[in-house]
This record gives structure tokens, sequence and C-alpha cells, in this order.
């Protein structure tokens, strides 16, 4: 199943959600959709194309679309406002933004100019949970606003098509890397053999491919793993043995260890949990 790629089923009329979520921690990905997070408290790690941040109360980011982007609450605790919405609703392109590019995806809680910001998502909030008539013509002018005041206020460049191009070319080679990684990643895959695959040179790949992600091609891969280890330890009846060299790992003793390095517990709890 695919999972790096984020295809989301939007409501035809109001193609938007937007949820309140605690501790969110969710693997690098990327979507058609824009994203927009509040933090209402506490502090998150925050990846973004290649930058990332430690927001923290009253912080912000905004992913335009196909933005890679991730988010890691480890040893960390945090509640935050979350908006996904598909860029017509702010226009007719299929993209947001198009031929402006923000300066950072990061944005201070002291950012001059952005002190309704709050408010809008609590109208937003407010008027998708009560469903008045006429509630997605207001939610609609709400996300109107926030694009808006963030254009305003936020220090932006223009993009001339040969910049959109570059960027768009640096996007399109890690989404296809990532997808591979995602299609491939039961095989015995390796540094070496991405390079092969891309045609690349170890040493670029692997600065390239931490810069974008934030971590590197192993912890990366074993993520991959891990998550799909998990949906069957949750699912299936087969052994925890048979689950781990299915997923990827050369021995169900190195599968044990990365699946309680990264999910801070043992396989064998979350098949407890199953039963």
């Amino acid at each position: 199943m695919k999972t790096f790629y984020q295809n989301w089923k939007l409501d035809q009329e109001l193609p938007m959600v937007i949820h309140q979520s605690i501790d969110l921690s969710f693997y690098p990905h990327f979507h058609a959709e824009v994203e927009f997070v509040y933090v209402e408290s506490g502090s998150i790690l925050v990846g973004a194309n290649e930058d990332k941040r430690l927001l923290k109360q009253g912080d912000m980011a905004i992913f335009g679309s196909n933005d890679i982007h991730y988010f890691d609450s480890k040893d960390l605790a945090s509640n935050m406002i979350v908006v996904i919405f598909h860029p017509e609703l702010v226009g007719k392109s299929v993209s947001w933004p198009g031929d402006f590019r923000f300066e950072s995806p990061f944005i201070p809680a002291d950012q001059p100019g952005l002190q309704t910001v709050k408010a809008i998502l609590n109208r937003i909030l407010r008027e998708k949970k009560e469903a008045k008539p006429g509630h997605r013509l207001l939610i609609q002018a709400s996300l109107l606003e926030l694009c808006a005041i963030m254009q305003r206020h936020l220090p932006v460049h223009a993009l001339e098509r040969e910049s959109q191009e570059r960027i768009a070319t640096r996007k399109i080679r890690i989404q296809r890397i990532l997808s591979f990684i995602e299609e491939h990643y039961q095989e015995d895959l390796s540094v070496e053999a991405m390079c092969v695959q891309f045609g690349m040179e170890p040493s670029y790949f692997c600065r390239m491919f931490k810069k974008s992600i934030g971590m590197n091609f192993r912890t990366y891969l074993n993520t991959i793993r891990v998550l799909n280890a998990t949906r069957r330890l949750e699912i299936s009846d087969a052994s925890i043995t048979d689950i781990a060299l299915d997923c990827g790992f050369g021995s169900v003793r190195t599968f044990n260890r990365v699946y309680r390095e990264l999910q801070g517990c043992p396989p064998s709890e979350v098949r407890r949990r199953k039963n």
C-alpha cells in the first residue's frame, strides 16, 4: 500500500479537513493539498523539504502543494490545530502557492500581522462543528482570508519559470526515491543499490537524502519496514519471525532491536494487545 503519497479523500462540496491533534508523529510524506499547522501548546519537531524546526506555542508552519513534510513528537508533547485543504478552495490553480514562494515554511509566534490567525482557525473549527446553513461558504471565506494574510505579511519572493522548474525537479527526484523505497522495502536495499538505481554518487545521495528527509537512508528504510510490520502485527496471525523476514529484516533479532528503538516497545507487545 502506498503511504508516502497521501491521497486525501475529501468532501467534494468542501474539500478540506480541520482537527486538533495531540503529540503528532508522521514520517515524511507529501500530498496535493495545502496544509497549515498551528501549535496551541507544547513543542514539536517539524520538517519541510530541506529544512526542519522545533515549533513551540504560537508557532506555525505552512506546506504548499507537494511539499515533503513530517512531524516528530518523540520525547515532546504538543497540541496543534491542523488544516488541510484543496488549493482550488483559494483559487483556480491546482497548486498553491504557484508563482511565488514563502522564504520559509516556518512562521514564528511573534511574526507581525498574524495576530488574527488563531481567531480564524477557531472560527473554521466552530463552523465545521456546527454545520449551520452557509457554513461551507464561511469556511471557504476564512481559508481565503488565512492565505491572504500569509501572503501579505510573510516574506515571499517571486518565482521565474526556470526557478519553478528547478524546485519541481528536486521535489520529483526525492519523491521518486521515496516511492521506490515504499515499493521495494522488503528487498535487500542499500545506499549502493539506490545509487545504481538513480545514477548518483553515494556521498551525494546520503547528503541529499538526509537534507531532504531529516533522517539518514537506513533510519528511513527501517521506519518504513517497522510501520508495515506494525500493520501486519495488528491484523495478521503470521508469526513475528515471518513478519520480520517478509518486511525486509535479515533476522528476528535485528527486527526486535530496531522495532524497540523506533517504537519504544518490542513487537511482541503489539501482538499481545491484538490478542
